[in-house]
């Protein structure tokens, strides 16, 4: 009778630590979900909070989405995908370009009846986690705030190259599967 009394004393102590040892599990993956969610926020909020060339805030949606389309159509065209790493370093993208980009991502908008073929990014991209690319979007808004002026007209903002590859195939791929 002894016996029996201390094996279930055991078991519940044993299914005790069992319960206490899940719900401090479940506990760490709901906080690591609110950091990430809180990341991702703060993303967003950086992104409200970017300011454009007054020439590009003023477009309308549809000659955005037409600019957008445009720079995607160049950027596909260019093929990055089937290219060596060391292309995403490359600096041949202008601030205007990325500044249209970034008002179209900031304005929540989608690039509607363009083939979402994830083909058009470099694999060094498309193996970038949630948290890698909401950092690497913090990083392209924190460049662009602080490289860009402005002030400066479309022509000067054309002549401004100083946005790699990484920097523009982040942004697209932000646009296409994320906004």
């Amino acid at each position: 009778m002894n016996m029996t009394l201390f094996g279930f004393i055991i078991i519940i102590i044993l299914l005790i630590v069992i319960i206490i040892y899940l719900l401090s599990i479940n506990k760490n993956i709901q906080n690591n979900k609110k950091k990430q969610s809180n990341t991702k926020n703060m993303a967003e909020f950086a992104l409200d909070k970017i300011q454009l060339p007054r020439n590009i805030e003023q477009m309308d949606a549809d000659s955005l989405l037409k600019a957008t389309r445009v720079i995607f159509d160049s950027f596909k065209s260019l093929d990055y995908a089937s290219k060596a790493p060391n292309v995403l370093d490359k600096i041949e993208w202008h601030t205007w370009q990325v500044s249209i980009l970034l008002s179209f991502l900031k304005e929540k908008n989608r690039l509607i009846g363009v083939n979402s073929n994830e083909k058009l990014f470099h694999e060094n991209i498309l193996d970038l986690n949630y948290s890698q690319m909401d950092q690497e979007i913090q990083r392209v808004i924190k460049k662009y705030s602080e490289n860009v002026n402005i002030q400066k007209d479309r022509d000067s903002l054309s002549k401004d190259v100083i946005w790699s590859v990484r920097d523009v195939s982040i942004i697209l791929y932000e646009i296409m599967y994320n906004n």
